[in-house]
């Protein structure tokens, strides 16, 4: 096919931004040629600062957080119409047609180059999560129409409570007998939830812990065998690299002492995600991007709060799977490693029945192709 699959990423959270790097790569890997753009290079420099400090405010105050996704907005008075002008014209010189997005925020901007294009505009609404997050419910609000003429993939049926397709890292799972036995425990892409309260409790049952830290700040001690990590903090979404591509963010183990540096994420596993491969489990709020670890690495998740009502629905949905446990209830079980390992069997024997979101998105554009 020689037009290039455009991908829509976002990044108010790595859900909406790892993932479409993933399908990005691995439609290239099928001879496809991709591109992912993200919504905040489209936004002033003022509204970049906003999301900044939102990010900060959340990862102090989790009600914070979960008051915010109850306000209703217009992203559009977000966006720089100068920066859409210039993207759409480039599009427009390519012949861009085929789209995929993974946020609902891009839905307004794809409505706005359909009706410029000169051309079918097609595009995927991939939904990452089980449940619409809150820019496809914020746009649903001011469109219940949306999805008209778009092709709506679902990652899974809630009602049915069956998972649809997968998002490959392109690196096998390993079995439970390699793995280190330790706890990844993290926050999400912006470090929100309840994840640090469970430090002590978890090490008092026996858990050696990899910790996810979001600033220099909540690098501690290496006491009782903890591991930190952090993606580099000056790193943002919206920042293309020296070769202007987007980028998996720079990370690295790092310690209170001494400066830490963050070399360049090439391949996922070099990032959190290799780190989460090798561990028994995950401990995390149920954001649509951890569910993706989750299957891809056969790494089960003890599901901490939700943030908002769509976490609620992906964490009945692990739950129901055999893919996750809430954390009170494995607390309840005494933390028990065999329940945590019976999980990750489950997972790994389930996987493969997924179709992998990739490869089928190819055969959809060559069965087109061979129509028209």
């Amino acid at each position: 096919m020689r037009d290039t699959v455009t991908i829509l990423c976002s990044g108010f959270g790595l859900g909406f931004y790892v993932p479409g790097l993933l399908v990005e790569r691995a439609l290239k890997a099928l001879g496809i040629k991709a591109e992912v753009e993200v919504f905040e290079s489209l936004m002033s420099e003022d509204k970049k600062k906003t999301t900044d400090d939102s990010r900060k405010a959340y990862r102090e105050n989790f009600a914070v957080a979960l008051t915010s996704q109850k306000i209703p907005w217009d992203i559009r008075n977000s966006l720089d119409p100068t920066g859409v002008k210039v993207l759409f014209e480039r599009w427009r010189g390519e012949g861009r047609q085929h789209f995929i997005t993974l946020s609902g925020h891009w839905v307004h901007v794809l409505d706005m180059y359909r009706e410029k294009a000169a051309y079918e505009v097609m595009a995927d609404l991939l939904y990452i999560d089980a449940d619409p997050s809150p820019s496809w419910k914020n746009l649903c609000k001011l469109n219940p129409g949306y999805a008209q003429g778009y092709y709506e993939m679902n990652m899974y049926d809630r009602v049915k409570r069956e998972v649809l397709c997968r998002i490959e890292t392109g690196i096998e799972p390993l079995p439970v007998p390699a793995r280190n036995g330790r706890l990844v425990v993290h926050g999400g892409g912006w470090g929100i939830g309840t994840f640090r309260e469970k430090f002590a409790e978890l090490e008092a049952a026996g858990y050696l812990l990899d910790i996810a830290a979001y600033s220099n700040e909540e690098i501690g001690e290496e006491i009782h065998g903890r591991h930190y990590y952090m993606n580099d903090p000056q790193w943002r979404t919206w920042l293309r690299d020296s070769g202007g591509q987007y980028t998996f963010p720079p990370f690295a183990k790092v310690s209170a002492s001494g400066e830490n540096r963050f070399p360049p994420c090439q391949h996922y596993q070099e990032g959190m995600y290799g780190v989460i491969r090798q561990a028994s489990a995950v401990i995390s709020k149920p954001g649509g991007g951890a569910l993706v670890d989750s299957l891809s690495s056969g790494t089960p998740l003890v599901l901490l709060d939700p943030f908002g009502p769509h976490e609620k629905i992906n964490s009945d949905l692990w739950v129901e799977l055999g893919f996750g446990i809430r954390y009170d209830q494995w607390k309840q079980a005494g933390f028990d490693r065999e329940l945590l390992r019976r999980l990750s069997e489950n997972i790994l024997t389930s996987r493969e029945r997924y179709p992998d979101y990739a490869k089928s998105y190819a055969e959809r554009l060559y069965a087109a192709e061979r129509r028209s």
